[in-house]
């Protein structure tokens, strides 16, 4: 997923091909300002919080119990982002090719 900010203003949100969307009305003549904002795939970021310490306990690959913060409504004790029942990556596992393909990252008017 793709947002699409361009002069400051949001275009849109592209989620699936063909990820175009009309600018018209956030262009101007000369020089513009294109943002793109990209969601990273899921996978990854489980992979990334692999490495991160352990806020609750596992029994081999799957979640051993329920941690306190989740049941008691109170702040994570760790930067971790994620929170999976089972663990389905390791900390050393490559991460997923997630990139925003393109030739430039500038645009121009004609």
């Amino acid at each position: 997923m793709a947002e699409i900010i361009i002069n400051g203003k949001n275009a849109g949100i592209l989620w699936k091909a063909p990820f175009r969307l009309p600018i018209d009305k956030y262009v101007t003549q000369g020089t513009n300002t294109l943002e793109i904002k990209v969601t990273n795939l899921w996978p990854n970021r489980l992979i990334s919080d692999e490495n991160l310490p352990m806020d609750y306990e596992r029994n081999g690959k799957k979640l051993k119990t329920l941690p306190e913060w989740l049941t008691k409504y109170t702040e994570r004790p760790t930067e971790r982002t994620t929170f999976s029942s089972w663990s389905h990556w390791k900390k050393d596992d490559p991460l997923l090719t997630s990139a925003l393909l393109a030739p430039s990252p500038s645009f121009r008017l004609k």
